[in-house]
């Protein structure tokens, strides 16, 4: 398309080929911004990147971009969350929900998880460092009040995303405590 005289490429076209070329991790990650950036749109969004997908000429990447555009949420907040949300589906555990909300008995809202299976009662919260730094004390805290109310916590930083083995392991562990038979490959490490 041309805007302002320059020939430009729309968000829905480019994200459709970033789907289809980049690395899965990356392709997710601007997915998610998409979605979250089209607001209450979202869904015609990702019906727009759908349409761009299946019109490309070179048809290489698009069942992966198609997997990858389905898993693609407008809740997440940033990249290192999406990128764990793909890894962990990728090993083998169901999709996890999206910045769900836990609330109290009487339904007032208490604290939103970045990852969770809330039939499970299992939370992933991502410690980003600029959205947590000197908050591990009330970080703790929170974690701690959700155990409480029968959640089983994971955290992960930034140092877990380079090696996920720790937070597979306990996921496994937290999936098998729940009952939920074991899915994934076994892990070396």
């Amino acid at each position: 398309m041309e805007l302002r005289g320059l020939r430009v490429v729309n968000v829905e076209r480019a994200t459709a080929d970033l789907l289809c070329s980049s690395r899965p991790q990356d392709g997710i990650a601007v997915a998610d911004e998409v979605l979250r950036m089209a607001g209450k749109h979202h869904e015609r969004a990702r019906r727009a990147i759908a349409r761009r997908i299946a019109a490309r000429a070179d048809p290489r990447g698009t069942v992966r971009a198609m997997r990858l555009l389905v898993l693609a949420s407008p809740r997440a907040e940033s990249p290192p969350e999406s990128r764990l949300r793909l890894v962990l589906v990728e090993e083998g555990f169901p999709v996890p929900e999206v910045n769900h909300w836990v609330h109290d008995l009487d339904g007032r809202r208490l604290w939103r998880v970045d990852l969770a299976w809330p039939d499970l009662r299992i939370a992933i919260e991502y410690d980003g460092y600029e959205a947590h730094v000197g908050r591990a004390e009330e970080d703790e805290a929170r974690a701690a009040d959700l155990r409480q109310r029968g959640w089983i916590v994971i955290r992960v930083d930034k140092h877990d995303i380079r090696a996920l083995y720790r937070v597979l392991r306990e996921l496994e562990a937290a999936f098998a405590l729940r009952g939920y038979p074991s899915i994934r490959r076994p892990i070396a490490g």
